[in-house]
């Protein structure tokens, strides 16, 4: 019993630690990438909806909205997936 109290204290207070700074880490890198996708989509559907009739009723029956977004989709999962990598502890 002696020995049992100071080791789990020990170890609760490194995984408090860690799951704290990685929870700030976290919510940092949220907000950041939240503003740029939004920043990027607005952009993005700007200039889409600038384009002549015609030629967005043609993008949109072959499916360019969707591939907007898919690829919308796949680049901010590569940014978290790189964020993550580059912030894991060594």
């Amino acid at each position: 019993m002696q020995f049992l109290a100071p080791f789990l204290l020990s170890i609760t207070g490194s995984i408090a630690a860690r799951v704290l700074t990685s929870l700030g880490i976290g919510i940092f890198s949220y907000a950041a990438l939240t503003t740029l996708t939004t920043a990027v989509i607005t952009n993005i559907q700007a200039n889409y909806n600038a384009l002549p009739l015609i030629p967005l009723a043609i993008i949109n029956l072959a499916g360019g909205g969707q591939a907007i977004a898919i690829i919308c989709a796949a680049l901010v999962t590569r940014a978290s997936l790189s964020a993550v990598k580059s912030l894991r502890p060594k």
